[in-house]
C-alpha cells in the first residue's frame, strides 16, 4: 500500500526536510500540495493537485497521511482538521504553543485512531546519536555538564515569519524545541528551568537569542542560541568526572538536502572528518567518529507506524513535555528566576 500524502505548505521546510524523503521512499506518493503558488509546487511535483487551502483538499480527496509544513501558529488547528478527516498526521515542530491544547490533540489521534508524529528529526542527527552512545558508554564518566547550541552569525533580522512579531515566531520556538526534546530523550524531565529569552538586534522584532539551563540534581544542562556568532560554532560540549567531549559545526544533512545531494551517494549524511568531535580525558585526546545521521530513518519509522503500527520516530504524546517545558522557560524569562518543575 503506498501512503497517500497531502503536503500543506510548500516553503523551505516543504522542500527540503519533507518532499525528499516522500518522493524517494516507495513507501509515499506526494498527491497533493496546499499552497498559494501552483507553479512553484508543478515545477517539483508535475503529477500533484494543488489545492489553496487545507479545508479545499480535505473536502476534495481522502488521504493517508497530511503534513504540516506551515508557520507554527497553524500546526495545531490543521493537525485537529486532518485528524477529524481521518488522516494520520506529520506536524512541524513545536506542534502547538500551547501544552493544554497538545493533550487533546494527543487525545484526539487516540480517539480516532491514527497516528500523530512531529517531525524532531534533530533526534535522528549523527552528532546527537553519538553523544547518546558516549553517554551510554560513560565514555566521560559520570555526565556533570552539557552543553547544546545552534549559533550562527545572523546580525540584521531579516523579512521572515519567524522573525517577525506574532505567535510563534522568534528563534527560542524554532530552535528551542530540538534542543529541549534532545535534552528530554536523554535525562526526561528536569527538576528546574532557568531562561533568557531576548531579541538583540537592531530593529528585530521577535527573540532572536536564548540561554536556557535545564538543573537535573547532580548535573545540568545549557542549551542556547545566539546570531552573533561568527567562525566554528559549538554545536555539542559534554563534561564528566572522566574526561570531555567536543563537538563543532552541524549535522550535515541539512545543507546537504539544500544542495540536492543524492542519497545514493557516499558522503550522504556523513559528517567530513575535519569535523569530527574530540574526547578529552585525563591521560590523552582523541578523535571520535561521528554517527551518521538517519533522517531517512525517520521517514522510514513513520511509514512502518502508520501501516504496521509500530512506533513512531517521534509520538506528539513525547512531544507534550518539551512544550510545557517552553511554556515554563518563557515564564522563567520574564520573571527573570528559576522556576521548578512540576
Amino acid at each position: 500500500m503506498t501512503i497517500s500524502t497531502l503536503v500543506v505548505g510548500f516553503g523551505y521546510a516543504a522542500k527540503t526536510f519533507h518532499v525528499p524523503f516522500l518522493t524517494h521512499l516507495a513507501d509515499f506518493e506526494i498527491n497533493a500540495v496546499v499552497s498559494s503558488d501552483p507553479a512553484k509546487v508543478h515545477d517539483q511535483l508535475p503529477e500533484s493537485a494543488v489545492f489553496a487551502s487545507l479545508e479545499q483538499a480535505l473536502a476534495a480527496s481522502r488521504f493517508d497521511l497530511v503534513v504540516i509544513t506551515t508557520p507554527n501558529h497553524l500546526h495545531a488547528p490543521q493537525t485537529k482538521a486532518a485528524l477529524e478527516a481521518g488522516c494520520h498526521v506529520l506536524v512541524e515542530k513545536p506542534f502547538t504553543l500551547d501544552s493544554e491544547e497538545g493533550e487533546s490533540l494527543v487525545a484526539l489521534a487516540k480517539q480516532v485512531g491514527k497516528q500523530l508524529c512531529v517531525f524532531h528529526n534533530r533526534r535522528f542527527d549523527g552528532d546527537y546519536l553519538t553523544i547518546k552512545q558516549l553517554i551510554a558508554e560513560q565514555a566521560i564518566g559520570k555526565v556533570k555538564r552539557f552543553e547544546s547550541r545552534f549559533d550562527r552569525f545572523r546580525p540584521h533580522p531579516r523579512q521572515r515569519w519567524r522573525e517577525q512579531e506574532g505567535p510563534g515566531a522568534g528563534i527560542f520556538w524554532d530552535l528551542g524545541p530540538h534542543l529541549i526534546d534532545q535534552c528530554i530523550q536523554l535525562w526526561g524531565m528536569p527538576n528546574a528551568v532557568n531562561a533568557h529569552i531576548l531579541t538583540q538586534r537592531d530593529g528585530g522584532e521577535a527573540n532572536d537569542a536564548f540561554e536556557i539551563t535545564l538543573f537535573y540534581g547532580t548535573h545540568f544542562a545549557q542549551l542556547g542560541s545566539t546570531p552573533f556568532e561568527a567562525g566554528a560554532t559549538l554545536r555539542f560540549a559534554l563534561h564528566g568526572d572522566k574526561g570531555s567531549y567536543r563537538k563543532h559545526a552541524l549535522d550535515p544533512q541539512e545543507d546537504q538536502l539544500k544542495a540536492g545531494l543524492n542519497f545514493d551517494d557516499p558522503k550522504w549524511a556523513k559528517t567530513p572528518d575535519t569535523q569530527e568531535g574530540t574526547l578529552f580525558t585525563e591521560s590523552d585526546s582523541r578523535l571520535i567518529n561521528t554517527q551518521s545521521g538517519d533522517y531517512m530513518g525517520f521517514y522510514q519509522q513513520l511509514a512502518d507506524a502508520i501501516r504496521l503500527g509500530s512506533p513512531l520516530p517521534a509520538d506528539a504524546e513525547t512531544v507534550v513535555p518539551v512544550i510545557r517545558l517552553i511554556e515554563l522557560a518563557i515564564k522563567s524569562s520574564q520573571k527573570q528566576c528559576t522556576l521548578p518543575v512540576v
